[in-house]
């Protein structure tokens, strides 16, 4: 997830052109089985035993079957400023109504999400259960520790929305501002997806 649109193309033994829009998920796409490396590049590749040199890449290994990657800015990468996270969600890491946090902070973020809670300590990632049974609104809670310590200061309360059949990406990300601040996106696509 980036903060610009970009058209790339994911490249393992075939190319698959993406549309990745800003803040939000690709489509969804098969692999081939088996250890794969790929590389993004923003154009296409003819010839794949000849990778141009510092394309972001990522390494899958064959057991992994589902998965995200994440994919951000990386200005260190003159090629292509973009990296790519493996987050596997293979074995049930990811519920359908669960919700995968990513704190990207130097804070640590507690929360009271309906009959759920979230701590989560600085630069890790955490699952929260369903905040309720079904479908429906709940209350969203959160606070956080200035640099891991300290008394909790408030950053939000707010309404939020409940969808039983989604499964739930969230990010505390820096602003620049004292507060962090969240973004939550939910994933209505295929859980049955990945390398086949």
């Amino acid at each position: 997830m980036i903060h610009q649109r970009w058209r790339i193309y994911l490249m393992g033994k075939l190319a698959n052109k993406f549309f990745l829009p800003s803040m939000n998920f690709s489509p969804v796409t098969s692999l081939s089985a088996g250890d794969i490396t790929l590389y993004m590049s923003a154009n296409p590749i003819s010839d794949p035993e000849n990778i141009p040199p510092n394309l972001p890449s990522l390494n899958i290994p064959k057991d992994i079957q589902d998965f995200y990657i994440i994919v951000t800015p990386d200005r260190k990468n003159t090629t292509l400023p973009l990296k790519m996270r493996l987050v596997s969600l293979t074995d049930g890491k990811l519920g359908l109504g669960e919700t995968l946090w990513f704190n990207t902070t130097k804070h640590h973020i507690v929360a009271n999400l309906g009959q759920s809670k979230m701590s989560v300590a600085p630069r890790r990632q955490t699952v929260t259960k369903n905040p309720i049974q079904n479908s429906g609104y709940y209350k969203a809670e959160f606070g956080y520790r200035a640099n891991g310590k300290g008394d909790i200061a408030r950053i939000t309360e707010q309404s939020w929305w409940h969808y039983e059949n989604s499964r739930h990406l969230g990010f505390i990300v820096n602003t620049g501002g004292k507060l962090p601040k969240i973004y939550f996106f939910r994933d209505f696509r295929s859980k049955d997806v990945g390398k086949k």
